[in-house]
C-alpha cells in the first residue's frame, strides 16, 4: 500500500487532506534529492547522508518518542567520551550535546503540558546560581565567554534534569540509559587500548584525558550499584553482566591513574551498607578493606607505572600531578579572595583543579552556596526511600571527584548526575504522599508501576 493510500484510509481524504498528502510527499521528494546531492560530495558528506537516511527510516518505523529514546541511549553511550566525541578537544559542542538535541526534540510533543514536583532547595540554589552567574559575567573582563559558559551550565544544570523529569520515563527506559552510560564507557576503555591511546602509562580511553576516563569509570560504577539493585538475581546471566561491568568499569578508574577516581569509587562501596542499611554488607566490606590493605604493596607493585594503584603508592609520575594542582589551588584561592561576593567570572578555571574553588571563583560565595544547595538536592534521596533512590550514588561520586577535578559542565558528568532527577522526584512526591496519606503507603520500596500510575490527590485527579 503507498503511502498515499496509507492516509486515505486513515480518513485523510479531499480538500485539507489531499493537500497535505502533496506538501508530505512534495517535502519527501526534495528531501530525497538532497540527500542524493550531500551523498554525492563523497567522503564525510556521503556517510552524513547515509546516517540521515537511516534516522529517517527508523523515525518512519518507530516514530518520535521510541526514535527519540534511541537517540537519548545514544546520547548516553557517547557520554563517557566527552571531547572525545567532537571534532577536536577545542570544540565547544560535541556530538553528545546533538544527540541529547534531537533525542528531546523527539520527546518534545510529550513534554508539553506535564507538572513536577521539584524540591523548594533545588529551586532556589539554580535560581541563585543563575543571578550569581550572571552578576559575575557583566563584571568579568571576558564578559561574553562568561556568559556562553553560563550557558552550558545552565543547559546541563536546569535544562537537561529538566527534560529528564518532565519526560518522566518508565523504569525499564531508565534502567537502558543507565545500561548504555556502562557500555559506553566499556566501549572506550577497549577502543582507547586498541588505539594506544596512552600517555605516561596512563590509559585514557576514547576521551582527551585520563581523569575523564577515571569520571566516567566511577560513574559507571555508580550506576551499577543502582542497576545491581534492580536486577540482580533474575538470572546468573544477568548477575555475570553486572559483575564483569564492574570489573571492566573498575579496571579503567585503575588504568586512567587516576588517584581521586580510585579513593572516590573506595568510599562510594564503603558507603554501601550505611546506604542499604546492613550490618552483614558493612561486615563483608570491612573484612575485604582489611584484605585490601594487607595487600597494597603487593597490588601497587604489581599494577604497573602509571596506574591508580601505583601513584597512590607513591609512583613518581604523581610529582607534576602535584604541583600542578598546588599552583592552581594558590591561582584560584588568590582569585577569589580578589572578588569574593560578585566572582571573577566563568572564565580561565581549567588549572584550579577543584569544583567548588571554581564555582567560587566564577561566581562569588553567594554562588557557591547556590551550588551546594543543588547537589544537596540531587544526593538526599540517596539516604530516604524509594526505588530509583539509588541513582544518586552518582551524585555523590561527582561531588567526591569534583574536589580534585575541573568539571563545572562536563555532559560525561551531567548526563548521570540528570539523570538522578528521577530519584530526586521520587522522593519528592513521595514526601506529598506521606504527608497526605501515611507514612507507609507504598511499603519500603516505594510505589509500583501500577500505583504510579493511579496515585492520585485529594480531589481524584491523576497528578
Amino acid at each position: 500500500m503507498s503511502a498515499l493510500s496509507s492516509l486515505r484510509g486513515r480518513g485523510v481524504g479531499n480538500g485539507i487532506g489531499d493537500g497535505l498528502v502533496l506538501v508530505l510527499s512534495a517535502g519527501a521528494t526534495l528531501l530525497a534529492v538532497l540527500l542524493v546531492a550531500i551523498a554525492s560530495l563523497g567522503g564525510m558528506f556521503a556517510l552524513v547522508a547515509i546516517l540521515m537516511a537511516g534516522s529517517l527510516m527508523v523515525l518512519a518505523a518507530l516514530g518520535n518518542e521510541r526514535t527519540g529514546f534511541l537517540a537519548l541511549m545514544g546520547a548516553f553511550f557517547t557520554a563517557p567520551w566527552y571531547k572525545g566525541f567532537a571534532p577536536s578537544p577545542g570544540s565547544i559542542v560535541t556530538g553528545t550535546d546533538l544527540l541529547f538535541v534531537v533525542g528531546f526534540g523527539l520527546l518534545f510533543p510529550q513534554l508539553i503540558g506535564k507538572r513536577v514536583h521539584l524540591p523548594i532547595a533545588y529551586l532556589i540554589g539554580v535560581l541563585t546560581v543563575l543571578t550569581a552567574g550572571l552578576v559575575s559575567s557583566v563584571f568579568s573582563e571576558q564578559a561574553l565567554a562568561s556568559f556562553m559558559a553560563l550557558v552550558f551550565w545552565m543547559t546541563v544544570m536546569i535544562g537537561l534534569p529538566l527534560a529528564i523529569a518532565l519526560w518522566g520515563p518508565p523504569g525499564r527506559w531508565v534502567d537502558l540509559l543507565a545500561c548504555s552510560f556502562v557500555a559506553g564507557q566499556m566501549f572506550s576503555l577497549a577502543a582507547g587500548i586498541a588505539k594506544g591511546n596512552r600517555a605516561l602509562g596512563r590509559d585514557a580511553g576514547l576521551s582527551t584525558h585520563p581523569n575523564y576516563l577515571a569520571q566516567a569509570g566511577l560513574l559507571s560504577i555508580a550506576l551499577l550499584l543502582y542497576l545491581w539493585h534492580r536486577h540482580h538475581g533474575k538470572s546468573w546471566f544477568i548477575n555475570a553482566a553486572l559483575l564483569g561491568a564492574a570489573a571492566v568499569c573498575s579496571a579503567s578508574v585503575i588504568l586512567s591513574g587516576s588517584r581521586a577516581g580510585t579513593l572516590v569509587v573506595a568510599v562510594l562501596i564503603l558507603m554501601v551498607p550505611i546506604v542499604e542499611r546492613s550490618a552483614v554488607k558493612g561486615f563483608a566490606l570491612a573484612l575485604l578493606g582489611a584484605l585490601l590493605i594487607v595487600a597494597f604493596p603487593l597490588i601497587a607493585g604489581s599494577a604497573g607505572e602509571g596506574s591508580s594503584i601505583a601513584r597512590l603508592g607513591g609512583d613518581k609520575s604523581a610529582e607534576f600531578s602535584n604541583s600542578a594542582r598546588t599552583l592552581g589551588l594558590e591561582g584560584g584561592l588568590a582569585r577569589f579572595f580578589a572578588h569574593p561576593l560578585r566572582g571573577d567570572g566563568i572564565v580561565d578555571l581549567y588549572e584550579i583543579h577543584n569544583n567548588f574553588l571554581e564555582v567560587a571563583v566564577s561566581i562569588g560565595i553567594f554562588g557557591l552556596a547556590g551550588y551546594l544547595l543543588v547537589l544537596f538536592a540531587f544526593a538526599r534521596p540517596l539516604f530516604g526511600s524509594g526505588e530509583f533512590r539509588r541513582l544518586s550514588y552518582a551524585v555523590w561520586g561527582y561531588i567526591g571527584f569534583g574536589a580534585t577535578v575541573p568539571s563545572l559542565y562536563d555532559r560525561s558528568i551531567w548526563a548521570v548526575v540528570a539523570l538522578s532527577v528521577v530519584a530526586m522526584t521520587e522522593f519528592e512526591r513521595r514526601k506529598h504522599v506521606d504527608t497526605h496519606e501515611g507514612p507507609h503507603a507504598f511499603g519500603d520500596d516505594g510505589p509500583t508501576p501500577t500505583e504510579e500510575l493511579v496515585l492520585v490527590n485529594n480531589s481524584g485527579d491523576p497528578q
